[in-house]
């Protein structure tokens, strides 16, 4: 039985621990593809194609493994094209091409399938999404274990398991993204944690095959994959909830998160009630009790929970801003550069052994060792969520007056001197207001609530002008070293910019649209900005043949094309920070136009407390304003 809302917010801090856990293990497992791509050599994954006889059969000799030779005497093509790995299999450049394909798809349905989850899951919430995805994941892992059973007949199911490795893991990390909803303050955080343990992922594949090479055979490493995968499955069914997790600016959120004990089904005293109710109170909280010619109190009575709620743009309209744009131009450039690293990452480091001369044994040696090193720096992209993290969450909350100071500052106030009790001057101070029923309002104690959400809004945007900022130098960064192929130990320092920048993106483009666009549109966005990233990652494949055949094995110039187009991404940082500059403040509200119904949710003394705070009222003061809400409670 999937829980309720209610429940889920309850287990939150589970459901997100989990959440991280999932994602490190399965999330972006593909992108460890440097040291996957070793095991599956030496597993003799498409071997066959390396040493073809004239009559179409493997060469014969002495000495054989599982039916490939480990000396061949019949090849058509010439010896210096083929290598061997340490158990015997060939590998050469054909073998090479057929793989990086296999990648190049996998990654691409890594993002591309996103565009559909996202319509799924904006309407129908994540639970069956995530269901589905445990499981093609979990036979993903079954797949690779058949495969290598007999890697001669049925290394063909490499294709399907690596397709359903991309599938089944995005969903990991796709459906997650709902979660940091539950944690309004720490939205952004939680988020940069979500996508913070996605991009680590690819060290699992790194510790796998330090298992491997102690031994442990490549079967039992994928069916102890597909176990765990089984185990989250489970997690998903009892913890999931089976509705859609609204954003905080959403007016159920508070309803189904707090209230979910309520009855809200009921027809009467249900949400319907309660939703009218709140509507009829808010109404009537702006306007004054005595009579005013100029008001329409039929619109009082009309339900207007909807209103407030809804995007203040179609979709047509959200993709046709320029932000939108500029985004879509960042993420597919960016994902270019990075996957076509993670994909060609054997071909460069192969490129600068035979720069420096190195032997057979010693370019084996090297490949191996920087392929380790950048399976190990993967675990960088999760200490490098929270940097990102405070980064765009910078000073959104604001400095806080102490309660002792407010009242201080209340008591000296002259406003409280010239009229009304002290039970009355005591309550309107604890609720941040001066409500005496006197026109003295020189000095407003606070800001208004349009006011802060225009501050806080701003400061968002300028975050994220500095968040992309920060990325696109460390991508240029990142795009100098590559060239220098040479010198093998700076290549580490190129190895922990491209964990940075991979968090830096996915978390600055996350925190984008939940900032910039109604969250009704979070999933839609997201799935659309992967789609058009995954397209763009499959130009990683030609450019790969191009670097085996017009370049000689050489990525120089191919490196230094994409170093180049690093300069478009400038534009998005530069496009926040004007917009963010131009924007203009809400119109300051009346004095007497307040809420007095509150939700409030911060409480000193007690951190998770919730409490309604209801202000005492004086029904002979003409600057009190009653709301319905209110007084039924």
């Amino acid at each position: 039985m999937a829980p309720t809302l209610h429940q889920a917010n309850q287990r939150k801090w589970w459901i997100a621990v989990t959440s991280v856990l999932e994602n490190l293990m399965f999330a972006a497992v593909l992108l460890g593809w440097s040291s996957l791509l070793l095991m599956l050599k030496n597993e003799g994954f498409y071997a066959n194609v390396c040493l073809t006889s004239g009559d179409g059969a493997l060469g014969n000799d002495t000495s054989t493994n599982n039916n490939f030779t480990t000396s061949p005497t019949n090849v058509t093509e010439p010896e210096s094209e083929v290598k061997y790995m340490p158990s015997g299999y060939p590998t050469c450049a054909d073998q090479d091409e057929i793989l990086n394909r296999y990648f190049s798809i996998g990654s691409s349905l890594l993002s591309g399938v996103t565009v559909i989850l996202g319509v799924i899951m904006d309407k129908y919430g994540s639970r069956m999404i995530r269901l589905c995805g445990t499981l093609t994941f979990m036979v993903s892992c079954v797949l690779f274990a058949i495969g290598s059973l007999d890697t001669e007949n049925y290394s063909i199911l490499m294709a399907p398991a690596v397709c359903l490795n991309g599938m089944g893991g995005v969903v990991y990390i796709f459906t997650s993204f709902p979660i940091p909803n539950l944690f309004e303050n720490l939205r952004s955080t939680m988020i940069s944690l979500m996508i913070g343990s996605y991009s680590a992922s690819a060290i699992m594949y790194m510790l796998f095959k330090a298992a491997y090479d102690a031994g442990m055979p490549f079967q039992a490493i994928m069916i102890f994959h597909a176990s765990i995968a089984f185990l989250t499955f489970l997690n998903c069914f009892f913890n999931t909830p089976g509705e859609p997790i609204p954003g905080p600016d959403d007016l159920s959120y508070a309803i189904k998160l707090r209230f979910g004990a309520m009855n809200f089904d009921h027809k009467v005293t249900g949400k319907k009630f309660l939703n009218h109710t709140s509507s009829v109170g808010r109404r009537m909280s702006s306007i004054d009790i005595a009579p005013s010619e100029a008001h329409d109190y039929l619109e009082s009575v009309i339900d207007i929970s909807g209103k407030g709620s809804g995007p203040d743009q179609t979709f047509l309209q959200v993709l046709r801003s320029p932000c939108l744009l500029w985004s879509f131009v960042t993420m597919c450039l960016t994902q270019l550069r990075l996957i076509a690293y993670m994909g060609w990452l054997e071909l460069y480091l192969r490129s600068s052994a035979e720069q420096l001369e190195l032997d057979d044994q010693e370019a084996i040696e090297t490949v191996e060792y920087y392929t380790f090193l950048f399976g190990l720096f993967q675990i960088n992209c999760f200490f490098m969520a929270p940097i990102i993290g405070t980064i765009m969450d910078w000073n959104l909350k604001g400095k806080k007056k102490k309660k002792k100071d407010i009242l201080e500052s209340a008591e000296s106030s002259p406003a409280l001197s010239n009229g009304g009790d002290d039970k009355h001057r005591k309550t309107s101070i604890s609720n941040g207001h001066v409500a005496n029923g006197h026109a003295n309002h020189e000095e407003p104690v606070a800001l208004s609530e349009p006011e802060k959400q225009f501050k806080k809004k701003k400061q968002q945007v300028n975050n994220l002008a500095r968040a992309f900022m920060i990325t696109n130098l460390l991508l240029t960064l990142f795009g100098v070293i590559v060239l220098f192929e040479k010198i093998l130990p700076l290549q580490v320092v190129a190895f922990i910019a491209h964990t940075a920048i991979r968090t830096f993106l996915h978390s600055s483009v996350g925190g984008l649209y939940a900032c910039m666009y109604h969250f009704s549109y979070f999933g839609k966005l997201t799935g659309l900005v992967s789609f058009l990233s995954a397209m763009a990652i499959l130009v990683q494949d030609p450019l790969f043949v191009c670097i085996n055949t017009s370049l000689g094995g050489d990525p120089f110039w191919i490196n230094f094309a994409l170093l180049v187009s690093t300069i478009f991404g400038f534009g998005l940082p530069i496009y926040l920070w004007r917009y963010g500059r131009n924007m203009k403040p809400p119109p300051s509200a009346p004095p007497q136009e307040r809420e007095m119904f509150t939700i409030n949710e911060e409480n000193d003394e007690q951190e998770d407390g919730f409490k309604l705070d209801i202000p005492a009222l004086r029904l002979d003061d003409p600057g009190v304003h009653v709301s319905s809400m209110a007084l039924a409670l």
